[in-house]
């Protein structure tokens, strides 16, 4: 990787950043009273041309959708390497394998699921999933190196073909719609540390871990609010991290703040001692994990702040994007159900600007 390349589309993404909600600007629209107010506010910000267009302040998705979609297009068309956020755009491409399988293992259509930012080919990836059942020919099956039959060529889609044939098999084994999104969570996860070990980037290889053991942490939390069996926690939980899974299942019967003590040299700790606690209920400390979660991400993406350029500053704009989007969403669908501002408030994300 050759920062060089980077200089141009660094100088220009930091001057978007200044177009970035700050802390403040968000407490500020949290004190408005409905969806409306809100709208109103941003009107004189990069959502404004979105705004303008929408029919019904209730349909404020629309808004966010356009805006980060903008975002990616805007940084891709800035950065050098057209795989620049690959990293990023994985978790939409996942989303949307995720639907994709559904609609073949239900015989359904979930058309409206689908997410535009994903960018894998969802057409070639659902023909050969759909004919997976049929039995390979002979000469196809010939496993002898260096023999290709019928010269084919590979389709950089067929990893997602393959992650789709696993839940695929996982789901026709069990009949069970929620282990298709176990086996592709681990899909995901496995290949962020691909893309990231790509990309070349030691910190965001070293993050990618961290999130493993964070999900995995909130994975036991969520089957001991269950009230399911350590073997459940076993399937559901994912390699790659820095803590091995086997650890985590050992720890499953044990209280919060002991679990906290035992991971307490881990790298994550920090988020653990300030997300979680025994004086809390099981949902309340998920809650709040899942905001420490998004804290993770935000901390990673301040590491731009001292690089004058490099990739990681077109990624953090990515990263502060989406951060401020969720923190407008958790604002919006606060208003649209008169919450108390104070809880809205306390369940805003860190944010970089």
């Amino acid at each position: 990787m050759n920062r060089d390349n980077y200089i141009g589309g660094s100088i220009s993404t930091r001057i978007r950043e200044n177009n970035l909600l700050t802390s403040n600007d968000l407490e500020r629209l949290n004190d408005y009273n409905s969806v409306e107010d809100v709208l109103n506010a941003l009107s004189d910000s990069s959502y404004r041309d979105a705004i303008q267009n929408l029919n019904r302040p209730e349909e404020y998705e629309k808004i966010l959708d356009e805006e980060l979609k903008n975002s990616y297009e805007l940084i891709e068309n800035t950065a050098s390497d057209d795989n620049i956020l690959q990293y990023f755009r994985e978790r939409y491409n996942f989303h949307n394998l995720k639907v994709l399988v559904r609609e073949i293992a239900q015989d359904e259509s979930y058309a409206n699921l689908y997410n535009d930012i994903g960018n894998i080919d969802l057409a070639y990836i659902k023909r050969h999933l759909s004919s997976d059942n049929i039995e390979v020919g002979f000469l196809e099956s010939l496993e002898i190196e260096g023999y290709e039959p019928f010269n084919k060529s590979v389709n950089e889609n067929d990893t997602y073909v393959e992650y789709g044939k696993k839940a695929l098999a996982k789901f026709r084994e069990t009949n069970n719609p929620k282990d298709i999104d176990i086996t592709l969570d681990k899909a995901y996860y496995e290949k962020l540390l691909i893309d990231a070990k790509e990309i070349d980037l030691e910190e965001l290889t070293k993050y990618t871990k961290e999130r493993i053991d964070l999900i995995n942490i909130k994975t036991l939390l969520r089957i001991k609010a269950q009230g399911n069996e350590a073997s459940n926690l076993d399937e559901a939980l994912i390699d790659g991290g820095y803590i091995e899974p086997e650890r985590l299942v050992e720890l499953a019967p044990a209280d919060i703040n002991h679990i906290v003590v035992k991971l307490s040299n881990e790298n994550i700790n920090k988020y653990l001692v300030r997300a979680l606690d025994d004086e809390k209920s099981l949902d309340q400390n998920l809650l709040d994990l899942e905001k420490a979660i998004d804290d993770h991400q935000m901390d990673y993406s301040r590491l731009a702040k001292s690089m004058t350029y490099g990739p990681e500053v077109l990624m953090n704009y990515i990263i502060s994007k989406e951060a401020e989007i969720k923190n407008l969403r958790i604002i919006l669908v606060s208003k649209l159900n008169s919450l108390p501002k104070e809880f809205t408030l306390e369940r805003l994300r860190e944010t970089y600007a």
